[in-house]
């Protein structure tokens, strides 16, 4: 074989070697269910492991461990626990990594070439060897448009742990609520109960000396029994919600049985924000929003794609050829020339896209504000209910407490009394219960707003939607 064959195939042996340099090989990975759900049911929140992640948001070492655990620690544990949270940050990972692809530029083609003549040329060898390298050449304007596009998708996908943070918070608070109601239920159906057996005890009393009816008697008896009966759903609502408290924060319900909890972000009702100010805050705050706008921007930068993708496209093919003796070298020129006509309903797809994103994204604006309206004089008409349970409240609780005079001074019997406490009791369950109304429109409304009204804020994210 001639020199300038052996360099023509030392050549291509050389760019198959480079091809083969970027190799990589499969590395298989095995998904422990086993493992994971041994690991879920060891967690808990004194774990090393968690005090690091609050202490990264701000919590000193000497709150640890906390004696207590309201709404803003939970949050944080439900950050570092819960899974959904680390599967949103995989998939914004996973749509992160689709930019370089398009910024990848098209691969260059090698093609061997290999003949064998019936005759013989100059040389007394009847083959011929050689090459054509086939170099692409994109426009910057496809390409720029490919790689805007996919970075705005890719920005949209990690939108989604934004969202996931918001949801889990949301959770958290909704059935940390419900505990809290469900347990002042309890101590006031216990209160009730055993002023209602002591209503029994007397009336029964009575009864056998002849101061009082059967019919009486049996609906006090009654009035019991549904006291009773109250109590014991209220302790199915409270195991229900620490159940799903538990889940909500990523916890076997065990491990939030073994501590402290505490309601104070429920003690007080924030005021309203206002229309205008709830309508701002939802605009800027909402991740579907903010969404909907990144991927109306990729429908923008796919028609821009379809746009350069009608002007021609074209390759240089270099190549070589020791073709029995002789070195014959070659250029070509390779142009695409696309097909106006038919190219044409391409860039009305994705023009209509545009269109239908922008559309999307109009129609998101005005349910979101919607949203914020309505759920705004909820809020506003539940804290007023409850300041109007509670201004009942007061008044129940200043006539029993006049009654309590009037037996100490023995102008009522306790019978009186205990009713009169009775009824104190019922009112203020209303209260609470209009309470607990107006703080779950209160949640409704932070939904509607994603920014918390009462409460820690929520850590800051970075472009990527991961805690800072």
């Amino acid at each position: 074989m001639s020199p300038p064959a052996s360099t023509a195939l030392a050549l291509v042996l050389l760019l198959s070697l480079v091809a083969g340099c970027a190799r990589q090989d499969y590395v298989p990975r095995a998904l422990d269910l086993e493992d994971a759900a041994q690991r879920y049911a060891s967690r808990t929140l004194n774990a090393s492991e968690l005090e690091q992640s609050m202490r990264a948001q701000g919590w000193s070492a000497e709150q640890w461990p906390l004696r207590e655990w309201g709404l803003d620690a939970l949050t944080l544990a439900a950050f570092h626990y819960r899974d959904a949270l680390q599967a949103a940050r995989a998939r914004g990972a996973a749509a992160r990594a689709q930019v370089p692809l398009a910024a990848q530029r098209a691969p260059f083609v090698a093609t061997p070439r290999l003949e064998r003549h019936s005759g013989e040329g100059e040389s007394d060898s009847p083959w011929s060897l050689g090459f054509e390298l086939e170099i692409p050449i994109a426009s910057a304007a496809r390409r720029t448009a490919a790689i805007e596009r996919a970075e705005y998708l890719a920005q949209a996908a990690e939108l989604e742990v934004g969202e996931t943070i918001w949801r889990v918070r949301s959770e958290v608070r909704a059935q940390l609520l419900e505990l809290h109601a469900a347990r002042r239920s309890i101590q006031s159906l216990e209160a009730e109960l055993a002023a209602q057996h002591s209503t029994v005890d007397m009336l029964q009393r009575r009864l056998e000396e002849g101061y009082a009816g059967l019919t009486e008697v049996d609906a006090a008896r009654l009035r019991m029994a549904q006291a009773n009966g109250s109590l014991l759903e209220a302790h199915t609502q409270a195991e229900r919600a620490l159940g799903a408290l538990a889940q909500a924060v990523g916890l076997p319900t065990q491990a939030l049985r073994s501590v402290q909890l505490s309601f104070a972000a429920f003690e007080e009702i924030p005021p309203s924000p206002g229309v205008e100010a709830a309508r701002r805050e939802a605009l800027l705050n909402r991740v579907d929003m903010r969404r909907s706008l990144l991927e109306f921007n990729a429908a923008d930068a796919q028609v821009k794609l379809e746009i350069a993708r009608q002007y021609p496209t074209f390759s240089i093919t270099p190549g070589y050829l020791w073709d029995q003796g002789d070195n014959v070298w070659s250029l070509a020129v390779d142009l695409l020339l696309p097909a106006a006509l038919t190219h044409g309903p391409a860039i009305q797809a994705a023009q209509a896209q545009r269109d239908a994103a922008a559309h999307q994204a109009l129609a998101l604006q005005s349910a979101v504000l919607g949203e914020a309206d309505a759920r705004n004089a909820v809020f506003a008409q539940a804290r007023q209910a409850a300041e109007a349970s509670q201004t009942a409240m007061r008044t129940q609780l200043a006539r029993s407490a006049q009654i309590q005079r009037q037996f100490d001074l023995g102008q009522a019997d306790r019978l009186e009394m205990t009713l009169a406490r009775i009824e104190a009791m019922q009112v203020e369950r209303r209260a609470i219960a209009a309470h607990i109304d107006a703080h779950q429109a209160l949640g409704q409304l932070e939904d509607a707003m994603q920014i918390p009204l009462s409460g820690a804020a929520l850590p800051l994210m970075d472009e990527r939607g991961n805690a800072q």
